[in-house]
């Protein structure tokens, strides 16, 4: 299983909207670009006006940057990448640092923080491309743009994305408890010389010994903590689990002088310097079974790092190509691939433009891939020599050379310029054009060369897979919509066994058995629909709508992920057979998908149809966005009161019209912003009613419109079914919970010292953000509805930039303690008397400028 830390960095990554990243991704690029641009122009000027009498070149294009690059960090911070934040972030101080002193800007400080920015898009494009990356890969740039601020930290445990806690890493019989006295801090003086001077075993050995008697001798779990976590640490440098470098010399020199003021009687524990000891804990290589390592492998244990892998931090892997530079390639190889496979099909009127196209394919080929000059060469020379034929090439030549464009149109879709393998490869596939151009037999398709025209097939193929699926599921929806609005129309449902019997087929064609199986319980259920005469009320209360409705969303969401990442849909989906429903591993995705309603004749309110939750979901977001100009907010408005007109949403119509007369008549700048922030605002209200408790960074879910079913005698089992009968899932949540409150809890106790501490603030909406997903991730649909609305009013709170008053201090920290319970009821497997109505109403209390009221569960439900 994941470690902890590994586990909550995957499930909040996976949440993050996808569609979101790739828009910021796209932004950003843009940004820095024009940032880029900015500071080299400055360069150039400052040097023309050298040795003149002209004042100094005007900082403010200098500030300009700053701004553009401020901008990005926000970005990154809005979804959820805070370790790829501080790499801007350190960017941005380079720059603020210039600002002061622009004379001394140089264009290599420019070319620093210009490949700084060149790795930070490489990352995020492999984030979307779903490669697994480590945060750490950006050190060595961060490194260089951390230097050029003038920091005084620069540590690649900066950019490890683990939350800090003092935990307590368990007793040490082997070591006999030691006060911290002066004859302690004499031996470890004595020992940590020779291992600063080399790697020495036997000095590592004596310091984890020394640091594991005075974790046993420590009077706090603070300190406890620090020693055993330095014991590890030396533990694994003296089993050679952990390569030394300047970094952890570092630690241990700050380990002796923090030992020092401690035998004065000075300082505190430092979180600093045991959460870099818990890096380098994380980085040392697996302890095995424990036994080599027996400290090493207590701490990763405690802190849920056992089955945690080290990352390279060292070597420069991302970055290395401006991406400017790879796009272009892309449409250079693209053009070139068209014209190629054009003039070999007998377009000859094609000819004349081949050695333009892979002309400049070849020069993008000498850029970005090692020894791509060999093989520019032969593509030209492959392309003069059918040139000067007249004629369509021949088919061994034809292949060969469409094999080569297909090679870089995905490695360049990938990304994967650290391939150690592709200068072989590219050279291979010159040598390989350069024996059929002489005549010689093709050499039968290596194996790399197969998988890569199966995964190209693949790709091309599951196209029209994921359009046949999508289609059925469509047609299934429509028909099972129809009946539940009028259960006498049985024979409406005709139509879906079969339906369904297509989409297991080709789903178990693909290997998707979870699905597959999920669909045969839907037939059946659809079966025993036609076979009898239907009591809607029973429907509802035998579960069967529910588990309909909730496979056809689940259904949806897999069809959407097979179109971006097919392996990765196969593994991430769960069919609970008892259940019978088929449920996804993640939060869901705000990808472009359909969220159907199903309604039986007994709900009263109309249902709204998807397309029009999407679209006010959709708008909710732009009215929000300064990126988003006001006209193209004016004319999507103008286009959803259409659709709500058509849809006869007549709340809607309104709620649409007083936001576009707003419009017209706000003449400020604050006044266009709170006419923005107010109709996202009840544009957000809409979507939350229409589909359910649903927070605007999620997509629309299935919501069945009818009489709820009497409720259950809340039991153990029932809360078990809710966690997926998943202990490990549960025990992850339950240790991911306390932590995110402990930490929730920390920051409250810093704004009542500091109540505008933005920071603080931030930190505390994070935490109920956490709270928020991850009970989602494990089925705590009511726990994570209790955190959205706390959410949700740190996002109001911070968007008027206010400072913390007694009532937001009231209503945190009695949710705080709310929720702290609640896990422990969680715990124990007794939540029934825990919802998110009494977390609502001190919401609404709080919004009202009221006393906020006591937040406490139902005794009467309790077991």
């Amino acid at each position: 299983m994941e470690s902890h830390a590994t586990m909550s960095e995957t499930m909040s990554e996976m949440s993050d909207d996808l569609s979101a990243l790739a828009w910021v991704h796209e932004e950003l690029r843009r940004s820095l670009d024009n940032a880029h641009k900015a500071l080299r122009r400055f360069v150039k000027e400052a040097e023309s006006m050298s040795g003149s009498d002209v004042d100094a070149v005007d900082p403010a294009v200098l500030r300009t940057a700053r701004q553009q690059i401020h901008q990005g960090v926000g970005a990154l911070e809005l979804v959820g990448l805070p370790a790829v934040a501080v790499v801007l972030r350190a960017s941005e101080a380079a720059v603020q640092r210039f600002i002061a002193k622009p004379e001394k800007l140089t264009e290599a400080d420019v070319d620093a923080i210009e490949l700084s920015s060149f790795a930070l898009l490489d990352y995020l494009q492999r984030m979307l491309s779903g490669k697994p990356v480590s945060s750490l890969a950006l050190f060595p740039r961060y490194q260089a743009v951390q230097a050029l601020a003038g920091a005084e930290r620069i540590h690649p445990a900066d950019l490890w994305n683990h939350d800090w806690r003092w935990v307590d890493i368990g007793k040490d019989s082997s070591v006999t408890p030691r006060a911290l006295d002066q004859q302690a801090q004499e031996d470890f003086e004595k020992q940590l010389l020779p291992l600063l001077r080399g790697n020495n075993p036997k000095a590592a050995t004596a310091l984890s010994d020394l640091c594991a008697s005075l974790g046993m001798g420590a009077s706090s779990l603070p300190a406890a903590t620090q020693w055993k976590l330095a014991s590890a640490f030396f533990e694994s440098q003296a089993q050679g689990l952990l390569k030394p470098d300047l970094h952890s010399k570092r630690v241990a020199s700050r380990l002796l002088a923090q030992l020092r003021a401690f035998e004065r009687g000075e300082g505190e524990v430092s979180e600093r310097l045991s959460h870099d000891m818990l890096f380098f804990c994380a980085q040392s290589a697996s302890p095995g079974d424990g036994r080599k390592a027996p400290r090493l492998a207590a701490a990763r244990q405690a802190y849920g790092l056992a089955q945690h892998a080290p990352a390279d931090y060292e070597v420069n892997r991302l970055g290395r190509f401006d991406p400017a530079v790879i796009a272009q390639a892309r449409k250079r190889v693209a053009s070139a691939k068209d014209a190629w496979s054009g003039v070999a099909g007998g377009e000859m009127h094609r000819m004349g433009g081949l050695s333009e196209q892979f002309s400049l394919v070849g020069d993008s080929l000498k850029r970005l891939y090692p020894n791509g000059d060999q093989l520019a060469d032969e593509l030209q020379n492959a392309i003069a020599q059918t040139q000067q034929s007249g004629t369509a090439p021949q088919p061994p030549l034809a292949m060969e050379v469409a094999t080569s464009v297909l090679y870089l149109e995905a490695s360049l879709e990938d990304g994967d310029f650290d391939d150690p393998d592709e200068g072989k490869r590219v050279a291979r596939l010159a040598q390989r054009i350069a024996s059929v151009r002489a005549g010689h037999t093709p050499d039968p398709l290596e194996a790399w060369m197969e998988e890569l025209y199966r995964r190209v097939s693949d790709r091309q193929t599951m196209g029209s897979v994921v359009q046949e699926l999508r289609a059925s599921l469509s047609e299934a929806e429509k028909h099972i919509d129809q009946f539940f609005r009028n259960p006498a129309d049985r024979p409406a449902l005709a139509p879906v066994p079969q339906l369904l019997s297509s989409m297991r087929g080709v789903l178990s064609v693909l290997g998707m058995d979870q699905a597959a199986h999920a669909v045969l319980r839907m037939r059946d259920d659809i079966d025993g629909l036609l076979s009898t005469d239907v009591d809607p009320q029973q429907v509802v209360q035998s579960g069967t709508f529910d588990r309909l409705a909730s496979n056809l969303g689940a259904l949806g969401f897999l069809i959407d992920m097979l179109s971006v990442q097919p392996q990765v849909a196969k593994s991430l989906f769960v069919y609970d057979a008892q259940a019978g429903t088929l449920s996804p591993l993640m939060g869901r995705s705000a990808a472009a998908r359909q969220a159907t309603n199903l309604v039986v004749p007994a709900a009263a309110p109309a249902p709204v149809e998807p397309r029009l939750i999407e679209q006010a979901q959709s708008l909710a977001f732009a009215a929000v966005s300064d990126r988003v100009p006001l006209d193209e907010v004016a004319r999507d408005l103008e286009h959803l009161s259409q659709e709500a007109k058509a849809a006869h949403q007549p709340e809607l119509v309104a709620t649409v019209q007083e936001a576009k007369e707003a419009i017209e008549h706000a003449a400020s700048p604050e006044e266009v912003a709170a006419v923005r922030e107010e109709l996202s605002d009840k544009l957000a209200d809409f979507v939350h009613t229409a589909s359910g408790p649903i927070p605007l960074d999620e997509a629309p879910v299935i919501v069945a419109k009818a009489p709820p079913p009497p409720p259950l005698s809340p039991t153990p089992t029932s809360m078990a079914t809710d966690l997926g009968d998943d202990p490990e899932m549960r025990e992850i949540f339950l240790e991911e919970a306390r932590e995110v409150i402990d930490t929730a809890r920390t920051a409250l106790g810093a704004l009542e010292h500091s109540p505008a501490n933005i920071e603080q603030l931030t930190t505390v909406r994070r935490a109920f953000h956490t709270l928020k997903g991850s009970s989602r991730m494990v089925g705590l649909k009511e726990f994570g509805e209790a955190g959205w609305i706390c959410e949700q009013v740190y996002n109001t709170w911070l968007a008027e930039q206010k400072a913390a008053d007694p009532g937001l201090m009231s209503f945190t920290g009695n949710t705080l303690g709310y929720f702290a319970e609640w896990v422990e009821a969680i715990a124990r497997q007794q939540p029934a008397g825990f919802t998110s109505a009494p977390v609502k109403a001190a919401a609404d209390a709080l919004g009202r400028g009221e006393a906020v009221p006591a937040i406490a569960a139902s005794p009467a439900n309790d077991l």
